[in-house]
């Protein structure tokens, strides 16, 4: 009897496991789609479908699947969002998570192309062909790493205290959610972000909702693998969630550079997922590893050791290091390397 469960409940992981990615896809496609923005008011299938120009039939069958996921509730032959999905699904909320869900979406190709990457040790089409050449990826990519972002961000900016910051580079910036963490916590300060032409023009998009900001941000377009961040001019380097991008030697010149652009008893930022030195903890971090290596030629979650033994390479010095949304399931770490005084 005891095996006979047992053996059950093996199979039922394997089921759970084949289910993940079904639920994940049907989530992903629902935001894509945004669906969940039209369901604050209980719908049929056919009054989305014609809403979202999708099939009746299609729209009926997804929906009737985010209601036994939870994410929607059916009464009778209507739709309405479940409070999870009011709450972080709706465009516009506080909480709105959908964005980063629709690059989700978008990067299921290169998941789909995942045992080529194993055979060939790095992505079939990597991040910068999604970037320059895959339309609309790059808004969608931007727009959800600041929906993810913003807790995390400010939460840097607290332990490292805005105040003791005057000038900032903000390596691979993105949506310059990390750098506005710091400027509207320090009116004196003045940041440098850092990153690609076509990221940028979204970023000042982002920056022009924080017009007591803009205007002491500088936008430098460049590839951050091939300029130089320049000499003694800033207190702080950060470089956030953008190690787990690159191979080892990419890094290793990141923070290379770094040291050369900070002043004396500046600070190197590296912020990212990390994990223990046996690699297999936590879950998330391991995963996150493979979504690199389907989408990156040389990335991969790294271990808080690596991290340390780059920086003292570099010349960095009292090393301290931080849990970042300790509660949350996608929790990261920062370590905090300082250039020291001559």
């Amino acid at each position: 009897m005891k095996t006979e469960l047992a053996a059950t409940a093996a199979v039922d992981r394997l089921i759970d496991e084949i289910m993940g990615y079904r639920k994940a896809k049907v989530l992903m496609v629902a935001s894509y789609l945004d669906c969940f923005t039209h369901l604050e008011t209980a719908r049929g299938a056919a009054d989305l479908a014609r809403r979202l120009k999708l099939d009746a039939r299609a729209a009926e069958i997804l929906l009737d699947a985010l209601a036994a996921m939870g994410y929607l509730v059916k009464t009778g032959a209507k739709y309405r969002n479940a409070p999870v999905s009011s709450r972080h699904l709706v465009r516009g909320r506080a909480g709105y998570m959908g964005d980063n869900l629709k690059y989700q979406e978008m990067i299921w190709e290169a998941w789909g192309e995942l045992r080529h990457s194993v055979r060939k040790g790095g992505a079939v089409r990597p991040l910068e062909y999604w970037l320059l050449k895959h339309k609309g990826f790059t808004q969608e990519y931007i727009r959800g790493m600041d929906n993810i972002a913003r807790g995390p961000a400010a939460e840097i900016a607290e332990a490292l205290n805005p105040l003791t910051v005057s000038r900032l580079l903000d390596v691979g910036a993105g949506p310059g959610t990390y750098s506005l963490a710091f400027l509207n916590g320090n009116p004196a300060l003045r940041a440098t972000l850092l990153d690609l032409p076509s990221t940028l023009k979204l970023t000042r998009r982002f920056l022009a909702a924080q017009p007591r900001a803009v205007a002491r941000a500088a936008l430098r377009a460049g590839n951050y693998r091939t300029v130089d961040f320049g000499r003694e001019n800033f207190d702080l380097v950060l470089l956030s969630h953008i190690t787990h991008d690159e191979s080892p030697e990419v890094n290793r010149g990141l923070i290379e550079k770094s040291w050369r652009a900070l002043r004396p008893g500046g600070r190197v930022v590296l912020h990212d997922f990390m994990l223990d030195d046996a690699r297999i903890s936590p879950v998330f971090g391991a995963l996150f590893s493979v979504h690199m290596l389907a989408y990156t030629e040389g990335g991969r979650t790294y271990t808080a050791r690596e991290y340390s033994s780059w920086l003292r390479r570099a010349g960095f010095s009292r090393l301290e290091r931080r849990r970042i949304a300790a509660a949350s399931r996608n929790s990261s770490d920062i370590i905090i390397g300082t250039k020291s005084s001559r």
